[in-house]
């Protein structure tokens, strides 16, 4: 069994990832660690385990006769749980589906964690803040402006009072390659529509510290591998505007920067309201866990060269 839980792990048996086709899942199981001796994925009906490097057995997050099956099948040490309905503006317009996945299937996930002792590594969000007062530290108050915020802090307050062994991570806007058929991110997307000679519209006023999910992949085994409990924040190095993320893609791709127009926020119609600026401080990142921020254009690079590696 894995240590419970603060000396430090020499070696990582068992681990149980939920949402394993999501980008976050695919980037865990790529950089997933030598000495892990056993790699599980729990996937939602709605996936397929086609290409994925580790067995999966599929389940409904929400069921707990079925996901107590996953639990028993896995005997996991160390549970990451990943899955969830990943979009604001659905989790908006959607609230009661929404909350059963998001909130009542971290209930069933951290109750087994908790009947079988393992240590759980919950994905919540920056969207558990509002903001307006950059840049948030793991202590600060949170203070969400959106439904799927809401559930995420929810969620966090489930983990921290059910499970005896729990770090919660946050990252923030994640981008990477996804899995074919899973969602886009804004990356994604730009590359696609800038080639395919679109023009795009992309917000100026709200900013980010972009994160590469590998680099949030690192941040959590960190976590496992230091024993480490509590909270942390995962976010890139460079603080910038959604506009200016988006020139920097179409720098490293080689691609048409006019096609790229600014604008404000309110220029869409959106459904869920946004905060304007919740980055991170990464202090506790880079001096506990000794993950080194990445920067905007190393993280596009390695994106460019993955591609390219791909037959």
């Amino acid at each position: 069994m894995v240590k419970k839980h603060m000396d430090g792990i020499n070696k990582i048996e068992r681990v149980l990832i939920t949402g394993g086709t999501g980008l976050l899942g695919i980037a865990l199981q790529q950089s997933a660690p030598a000495d892990v001796m056993g790699f599980f994925n729990y996937l939602p009906s709605s996936s397929s385990p086609v290409g994925l490097p580790f067995p999966a057995m599929v389940a409904d997050v929400t069921d707990n006769r079925q996901m107590e099956a996953v639990f028993k099948w896995a005997m996991p040490d160390v549970v990451i749980h990943t899955a969830a309905i990943g979009s604001v503006d659905f989790a908006e317009k959607n609230r009661e589906e929404t909350r059963k996945v998001n909130l009542e299937g971290t209930k069933i996930v951290a109750a087994l964690c908790d009947d079988f002792q393992a240590l759980l590594i919950y994905i919540s969000s920056n969207a558990v803040f509002d903001g307006r007062t950059p840049f948030y530290s793991e202590t600060s108050p949170v203070n969400p402006i959106n439904y799927y915020g809401q559930l995420k802090v929810e969620a966090e307050n489930v983990v921290r009072d059910s499970c005896e062994s729990w770090a919660i991570v946050r990252p923030i806007l994640m981008y990477g390659w996804p899995h074919p058929g899973e969602r886009d991110n804004p990356v994604v997307w730009w590359v696609r529509s800038l080639e395919n000679g679109s023009p795009i519209k992309v917000v100026d006023n709200v900013f980010s510290k972009p994160l590469p999910v590998w680099s949030c992949a690192e941040v959590i085994w960190q976590v496992i591998r230091q024993g480490r409990t509590g909270i942390y924040h995962a976010a890139g190095r460079d603080h910038l505007s959604l506009y200016q993320f988006a020139l920097h893609v179409a720098d490293v791709f080689s691609l048409d920067a006019k096609l790229i127009t600014p604008v404000p926020d309110s220029f869409f119609p959106e459904i869920a309201p946004r905060p304007k600026d919740t980055s991170f401080d990464t202090t506790k990142m880079e001096m506990e866990l000794g993950v080194k921020c990445i920067g905007i254009r190393e993280g596009l690079i390695r994106m460019k060269i993955e591609r390219a590696g791909k037959p």
